[in-house]
């Protein structure tokens, strides 16, 4: 996701991978509109809402982007604030629906399909080079916390918390002996630099930065 270096990172999202990041040494700006309390004394927090991003150019060594969406405006967002030679770094994640636990939790939760951004759409936006692309499939092991934070996750905003107790029984019906469920997705990555001469000069944005210290 970074190359290996200890980089100036900004997450968007309040999301797994930040924290796996901030415990590797890198310097984590966590934002987006679903911060609301500070969970890691090591990552920064900022509240924003909106199509700008509240920073000034060239503030980060890589941009981390697990749902890439409103795609023009993103990207010149992301490189905007992207030093030179800056990463663009997006994780997209499909679970598999053949596993009868997992269909019937993505009954429960409703239906979000999953869309992987593709590689030409960076490029053709002129702001980044040739994406690398990497897919791989992985197991991961559930306990109920685990269950009930994952539903929490996938559920369709229109669907509410009526459905955790729900989620408790489906646990208890599928979990092994040990009291766990195996879930099984496919992560697709993508990277790709920024091309800071194609990008268009603009004053940043001015818009109050909001942290829970």
């Amino acid at each position: 996701m970074v190359d290996g270096v200890l980089s100036g990172v900004l997450h968007l999202g309040d999301g797994a991978m930040a924290y796996v990041l901030a415990d590797q040494g890198h310097e984590v700006v966590v934002a987006g509109g679903d911060v609301s309390s500070t969970r890691n004394p090591d990552i920064f927090y900022v509240r924003t809402e909106g199509d700008r991003l509240p920073f000034a150019p060239e503030t980060f060594d890589v941009v981390v982007a697990p749902h890439l969406q409103d795609v023009p405006m993103a990207l010149a967002e992301f490189a905007r604030v992207l030093r030179p030679d800056g990463l663009l770094s997006t994780m997209t994640r499909s679970y598999d629906d053949s596993i009868p636990w997992m269909r019937r939790l993505r009954d429960l939760v409703g239906q979000r399909p999953t869309s992987h951004p593709s590689a030409d759409t960076f490029t053709a936006s002129g702001l980044f080079g040739e994406a690398e692309v990497d897919e791989f499939g992985t197991w991961e092991e559930l306990d109920l916390p685990g269950v009930l934070h994952f539903a929490g996750e996938m559920k369709d905003p229109s669907v509410g918390d009526e459905i955790f107790p729900i989620v408790r029984d489906l646990f208890n019906e599928y979990a092994s002996q040990g009291g766990l469920l195996r879930l099984r997705h496919q992560t697709h990555c993508l990277r790709a630099r920024v091309v800071r001469d194609n990008l268009a000069q603009e004053p940043p944005p001015s818009t109050t930065l909001l942290d829970f210290d």
